[in-house]
């Protein structure tokens, strides 16, 4: 895996285990959320897990407009026998095809995650997918600023967008509501949870 989608899972990881934390947390205060049971395993692999075979869905890797990473010799042959082994796939499907076996619901949910057409997606998937999308390389930033990152690094059709868009702010919405943390504190109180307690 690259460094630098190395590092932004670390991100999306911490992120998505705090989140779970706070839900948890939340079960005895908030109504809403009694009935959400979370498996944090589940949580833990998903996050650390879901960009694992990103590079086979990049056409180019290298450094470019976004990003100023410039990789390895091994991480560029690593990234041909991918491309060569799954042509045409996405990240979440060949996590499926790798770990189907072994660990049939972490490739299941793996596979979810990165599925934009996936609309019942779990607890865990829907916050391991939230927190992807807060994370912009190994920074948790706004919903906004990541999306507009999204929308340019990865050009479709305005009103599948604009669908992606709804899907995940109103989870959003949902989601602050239930931890009781707004949505511009997140970056925040993930950094004062790691200064305070670290993450494993």
């Amino acid at each position: 895996v690259p460094k630098n989608i190395f590092e932004h899972c670390l991100t999306v990881r911490k992120t998505a285990i705090f989140l779970a934390k706070k839900i948890s947390e939340s079960r005895n205060k908030s109504i809403e959320s009694v009935k959400i049971q979370i498996n944090p395993d589940l949580v833990n692999c998903c996050a650390l897990l879901h960009d694992l075979f990103k590079v086979v869905s990049l056409n180019l890797l290298g450094a470019n407009k976004f990003h100023s990473y410039m990789p390895s010799k091994d991480e560029i042959e690593m990234w041909n026998k991918l491309k060569e082994k799954y042509p045409g796939m996405y990240e979440g499907e060949v996590a499926y095809e790798v770990f189907k076996e072994d660990y049939p619901e972490l490739a299941i949910s793996l596979k979810n995650i990165s599925d934009p057409h996936k609309k019942d997606k779990s607890w865990e998937e829907m916050l391991v997918h939230y927190a992807d999308w807060r994370t912009f390389r190994n920074k948790v930033v706004s919903l906004q600023e990541r999306l507009n990152y999204l929308q340019e690094a990865y050009p479709k059709g305005k009103q599948i967008w604009e669908k992606d868009m709804k899907l995940i702010f109103d989870f959003e919405k949902k989601l602050s509501g239930i931890i009781n943390i707004l949505p511009e504190n997140l970056a925040k109180e993930v950094l004062a949870e790691e200064m305070e307690n670290g993450f494993k």
